[in-house]
């Protein structure tokens, strides 16, 4: 049976999110990069637990973060903080603080953000709880640089965005190939 996160939930990822380092291994690299060499990254997504764990992640490797909870969030985001890389969940709860009448949807909000002057060819990668599979076929066709299942190892993650940063991605890398498997 599934939660509503999925199979798994986020509680694996979140826990590994704000575990130390373990023994013998290395701390993170901490990157001395100025503010305006920066790489901003806008993560979209309804958990507010999994925003703030996934920034606390990022934020010690030299990435600027900004969050949105929902899409109208995502769209004053992406103009106001001009990401250098959005990740995106797929499936966001009916929009009843805001009368309900917008269904969110990560494909409807990657459609409007491809739409906004100036930012439409920023890196998406989608994140999910359910079952990567079902999506990965609509996430390339619409052209995300990768699709993420949030009950992978958070390294796994952060090593997608730095491809997807840097251009150096395959689609099979980006867990968006025809036999890719999580």
């Amino acid at each position: 049976m599934k939660s509503l996160f999925g199979r798994t939930g986020p509680a694996r990822f979140v826990r590994e999110l704000l575990s130390p380092p373990s023994r013998g291994q290395a701390p993170e690299p901490h990157r001395t990069q100025g503010l305006a060499e920066r790489r901003k990254i806008l993560i979209v997504d309804d958990d507010t637990v999994f925003l703030k764990a996934l920034t606390l992640k990022l934020e010690p490797r030299g990435y600027g973060v900004a969050t949105a909870v929902d899409g109208a969030d995502a769209l004053r985001a992406l103009r106001d903080e001009n990401p250098d890389l959005v990740l995106l969940d797929i499936n966001f709860p009916p929009d009843i603080s805001h009368g309900g009448g917008v269904p969110w949807d990560g494909f409807l909000l990657m459609r409007w953000l491809r739409g906004i002057e100036n930012v439409g060819k920023v890196p998406i990668l989608f994140i999910t709880g359910d079952d990567p599979g079902d999506y990965r076929e609509r996430a390339r066709a619409c052209g995300a640089a990768g699709l993420f299942h949030k009950s992978q190892e958070p390294e796994v993650l952060i090593s997608m965005i730095e491809r997807a940063l840097n251009g150096t991605a395959s689609p099979g890398e980006m867990g968006l190939g025809v036999n890719f498997q999580i």
